[in-house]
């Protein structure tokens, strides 16, 4: 089914797929999702497209080189496949818009459709210069069989004027995505299913690489009880993020750096502040050890370990909370609080409720954490009244009794 006919052409023309994308890593979705367009459009060649620099990616992405180099070996010996490095040519973000704009330059005779899955046509809005897109390519949506396809308005009345147009077509696609073999290997479990045999291993050296780089950066840095904790609290914000569906390979990371200034020096962590203008309130000038979230993240980013900004802030905002904290953070929040190496009256009841309500359990944990601070007659951090409220505000408990 389609919202238009792709408009057919000079018969001279070759019928080209192009299939761009991080493709990190490659896997077998994406070489079925492949194989089934060039069959049943009956196209010439498939045309692979890494990104660059993926416009829509915030995370650090594997080096192009070898994303590129996982595709040339998946792809060996699949005749009418090649790849194309057109987008690391090109300096900046890797638009798909001035992609096949170059495209239609140097290759007048070709026909393009552009594979996409179902999932990208939601947000197909969003695309730098969309709606041009649809005059430069065919757009092919690739759905299940059975799939009940649903576009918006918008959408469907720009492809009925364009040159190009949407297609959709179905095909018996493998559930699969890159997310789901990087969350795989930050779990340890096998990718033998979802990846070609000829990559196997390498994907999984390189996913695991960077978390055992990360690791020895972190064994350099802390004491032996310190870096204990925080890989058990990159296991427990792994495992929330698996039960809420979350990301797991940035719970993970964010788990594992969070306490990267934690054994800074009260001077070192007031230098930095001041320097660097860290502060939010006065609070973390009386009680400094609250200061090691937001330096841990300034420091995490000036020396180009992290660079994703949910990491950062989820790391920035794990001693004090924040309002705004997404998903992520609040796992981060609330794992440092739990983790197995905790041993305090009430941790058992605060991993009980964590366990059945994420939000519920952030919320038990900054009532558990101001309880003890008006105990002691310690000053509190307005960040974590302003949590609190914004918990409330979103009716994420209804009897806290």
């Amino acid at each position: 089914m389609s919202t238009q006919s792709s408009k057919t052409e000079a018969k001279a023309k070759r019928k080209i797929g192009l299939f761009g994308g991080t493709f990190d890593p490659i896997h077998l979705g994406h070489i079925r999702m492949a194989e089934r367009c060039k069959e049943q459009l009956e196209l010439d060649e498939i045309w692979w497209i890494p990104a660059s620099v993926p416009p829509h990616k915030t995370r650090q992405t594997t080096p192009y080189e070898k994303r590129r180099a996982w595709i040339e070996k998946a792809l060996d010996g699949k005749a009418g496949h090649r790849i194309l490095d057109i987008e690391k040519e090109r300096e900046g973000k890797s638009y798909t818009y001035h992609t096949l704009l170059e495209l239609h330059d140097r290759e007048p005779d070709c026909q393009f459709y552009f594979l996409t899955g179902a999932d990208s046509l939601d947000g197909l809005h969003t695309w730098y210069h969309w709606e041009e897109l649809l005059d430069l390519c065919t757009f092919v949506v690739t759905t299940r069989p059975g799939y009940d396809m649903e576009i918006s308005e918008q959408i469907q009345s720009v492809a009925e004027k364009s040159k190009g147009g949407i297609l959709c077509i179905e095909i018996d696609a493998l559930q699969v995505s890159s997310t789901d073999v990087r969350k795989l290997v930050a779990q340890n479990q096998s990718i033998e299913a979802l990846i070609p045999t000829e990559i196997i291993d390498e994907v999984k050296r390189s996913m695991e690489i960077k978390i055992e780089g990360y690791k020895e950066i972190l064994k350099n840095r802390l004491s032996v009880k310190r870096y204990t904790h925080s890989v058990s609290v990159a296991n427990t914000a792994a495992r929330l993020a698996g039960m809420f569906n979350g990301d797991i390979e940035r719970a993970y990371l964010a788990g594992l750096m969070h306490d990267y200034a934690r054994e800074l020096t009260e001077e070192e962590l007031l230098e930095l502040t001041a320097k660097h203008n860290l502060s939010t309130d006065g609070v973390e000038l009386m009680q400094t050890s609250l200061l090691h979230g937001p330096v841990g993240a300034w420091l995490l980013e000036e020396e180009g370990l992290i660079t994703d900004k949910q990491v950062l802030d989820a790391i920035r905002w794990h001693t004090t909370g924040h309002p705004d904290m997404d998903q992520l953070a609040r796992i981060i929040y609330i794992s440092d609080y739990i983790e197995p190496g905790r041993n305090f009256p009430g941790v058992d009841l605060l991993r009980q409720i964590t366990n059945k309500d994420l939000n519920l359990g952030v919320l038990a944990g900054l009532d558990h954490t101001l309880g003890f601070l008006v105990q002691r007659n310690h000053f509190i951090h307005p960040l974590s009244i302003a949590t609190r409220n914004r918990l409330l505000e979103e009716h994420v408990v209804e009897d806290l009794s």
